[in-house]
């Protein structure tokens, strides 16, 4: 027989995953980059819902919230690769993506959604014109990439992007032709970290 957990007990899962986040977030921009990963198994925890499981916040109903939305709107027009959730910046390393975080335009720094329409919006688009949305990229790095497991094999348009630079994006440094530093989905998933923390701190300030 099993015991139904009670809400007191959801509320403290809750302040778990909040402080999982943000130990991550800290360690990330201490150039922990890999921190990412586990972001994503947090972010899963908290709001995918499958027909076997619920997320916290649905078992919480807490989903029906709005979420911020700091991702800029791709252009369908646009010809060229795209990223909504991450910035490029010039470092003494060479160019990489960066998280934004609050540093964005104002127009999108308080905009909030509902969910679905966060959750499933389109936030990368690559050379081979792959799409991906924020559910996407954090259950391809949750679920394949080391999150909550490692699979033998990876999806081909998630390793195009996370291992064989299908942004085809390059910098050149003292003559030298290469790829940006880092790894696009997983800056992707420390602006979405942000997002989600942003919009937890809305809804439950007592855990920040």
């Amino acid at each position: 027989m099993k015991v139904p957990q009670t809400k007191k007990d959801l509320l403290e899962h809750l302040k778990y995953q909040i402080n999982f986040l943000s130990s991550s977030d800290q360690s990330y921009d201490n150039e922990y980059e890999t921190e990412a990963i586990r972001m994503a198994v947090a972010i899963r925890i908290l709001l995918h819902d499958t027909k076997q499981s619920k997320s916290l916040l649905s078992q919480l109903d807490k989903k029906n919230i709005l979420f911020y939305d700091t991702a800029r709107d791709l252009d369908p027009r646009n010809v060229l690769t795209d990223i909504g959730l991450a910035l490029i910046r010039l470092s003494p390393k060479g160019a990489e993506y960066l998280a934004g975080l609050d540093d964005i335009p104002p127009e999108r720094l308080n905009r909030k959604v509902p969910f679905d329409r966060w959750w499933s919006k389109i936030v990368i688009r690559d050379k081979p014109r792959s799409e991906f949305t924020r559910k996407e990229l954090v259950l391809y790095v949750a679920n394949q990439d080391g999150g909550a497991h490692i699979d033998p094999s990876l999806d081909e348009k998630y390793a195009l992007l996370s291992r064989f630079n299908s942004m085809a994006w390059r910098a050149v440094k003292g003559g030298i032709d290469s790829p940006l530093k880092n790894r696009p989905e997983l800056v992707c998933i420390r602006q979405i970290t942000h997002e989600v923390l942003k919009t937890l701190k809305d809804e439950f300030p007592e855990y920040f």
